[in-house]
């Protein structure tokens, strides 16, 4: 007997809500699979389809050195004196 084979007649004899859990993990992994054999974007291109649906005019509103002043945006630390 082969495992698909198994696996239904184990789904025949199961309760409905084992089923729809089994059912819920199969879609998962299917989706898990089909991802794993894509090619993995560019990070920029990740970067610009995280962004694109953020109008412009709230982009603007974002600070410009938050990768020099991290510290200050994420604990809060004043700007030092320069």
């Amino acid at each position: 007997m082969t495992l698909k084979e198994q696996l239904i007649r184990e789904i025949e004899t199961a309760p409905d809500l084992v089923i729809e859990e089994v059912f819920d993990f199969l879609l998962l992994a299917k989706i898990k699979h089909h991802r794993s054999q894509e090619t993995p974007k560019p990070f920029g291109v990740f970067i610009e389809e995280l962004v694109a649906d953020i109008p412009q005019e709230v982009l603007d509103t974002l600070p410009t050195d938050s990768a020099e002043q991290h510290d200050r945006y994420i604990y809060g630390i004043p700007k030092p004196d320069r």
